[in-house]
């Protein structure tokens, strides 16, 4: 779905005070979106009654637990009250009542507001006195009319009160939407900076990282599940890629670091790069940082190796996979920040 697109569309009917088609817009947004809580609440605006709003998202909330299912509805009701309780009383009877009974639930749809509307006015234009009536008569009628004319006067002002309340109620959601999309937007250009600041240090300097970490990439566009194998791979050989390229596999058990020896060949290139970390990267906090990031990272290329070895690749989810790859994107990303600040100090 086009969120944007919608949230224009919203706007639209709100300037065109077509309540009904922006209480719409705004329940297809919150279904797409799987915002539970506003589907129900804008479902309750469409069918007031709660047999309908369960039985129109049933399919969807189906799988929560009974407590987040209760929660749902008993959150949209509170907001359905909230904005349908009006002052439904004349002053008069204002003055007579006790101040909690001077509010009252307004039940009505979305698509009935304007229809209830028109149906008021038409009323207290029927209320006309008869011709050829006694004096007495006419008073008595005339009284009767004022009393009338003002409780219709009344019950327009509270179906109008909805009516803005609910034009309300979509403007904001329609804000809030509009606050994530930009949010996410700018989320995606500080995903993509990363992206492209690794893509090119690597196409200048090694075209097979760059190569694998480019076929990585658009396995993640993939909608076949089977291609979650393929991405998963990719990631492994993107990380053996620049494992080769900043320390290139060694023979035999080589002295490491922290005195310990350590088997540095083809096949280790998570100790490879541990390796490179501790003798090229400065102490520092963002070293430890670093660090640990790779620790994550290795566990998860083990986990695979694991899986690969067992033959269950299929297991993974594309989730776990894009999580593997985004994770060796921000560890290269940040390894290439630490190289690139020592040139520069060294410079």
């Amino acid at each position: 779905m086009d969120y944007q697109k919608v949230v224009e569309r919203i706007y639209e009917h709100l300037e065109e005070d077509r309540v009904e088609s922006a209480v719409m817009a705004s329940l297809r947004m919150a279904r797409a979106a799987k915002d539970y809580i506003n589907s129900a609440t804008f479902l309750r605006e469409l069918y007031p009654s709660k047999t309908e709003v369960v039985r129109a998202l049933y399919d969807e909330i189906s799988l929560l637990k009974k407590d987040a299912q209760q929660f749902i509805f008993e959150k949209s009701l509170e907001r359905w009250l909230e904005l349908h309780t009006v002052e439904t009383a004349t002053p008069d009877e204002d003055r007579r009542k006790p101040e909690g009974d001077r509010r009252n639930v307004f039940m009505v749809a979305a698509g009935q507001l304007q229809s209830e509307l028109d149906q008021a006015e038409h009323l207290i234009g029927d209320l006309a006195l008869p011709a050829g009536m006694g004096e007495f008569d006419t008073a008595a009628f005339t009284d009767r009319f004022i009393t009338e004319k003002a409780r219709m006067r009344f019950r327009i002002r509270a179906i109008q009160t909805i009516k803005a309340r609910l034009k309300v109620r979509c403007l904001n959601y329609a804000i809030e939407i509009e606050r994530q999309l930009a949010a996410q937007k700018q989320n995606q250009a500080f995903l993509e900076s990363v992206q492209n600041d690794v893509n090119n240090y690597f196409k200048a300097r090694c075209d097979d990282v760059f190569v694998k970490l480019r076929k990585a990439a658009q396995l993640t566009q993939s909608k076949d599940a089977e291609d979650s194998a393929l991405l998963l791979t990719e990631v492994r050989r993107a990380m053996k890629a620049a494992a080769d390229h900043f320390y290139p596999p060694v023979p035999g058990l080589v002295v490491c670091a922290d005195g310990k020896q350590r088997s540095l060949g083809d096949d280790q290139f998570l100790n490879r790069l541990h390796e490179y970390l501790a003798r090229q990267v400065e102490r520092s906090t963002s070293k430890e940082l670093l660090k640990e990031e790779l620790d994550h990272l290795a566990a998860f290329i083990r986990r695979l190796n694991d899986m690969a070895s067992k033959g269950v690749h299929a297991d993974v989810t594309f989730a776990e996979a894009k999580q593997g790859l985004i994770g060796v994107y921000f560890f290269l990303f940040n390894l290439i920040q630490h190289l690139t600040r020592a040139t520069v100090a060294v410079a």
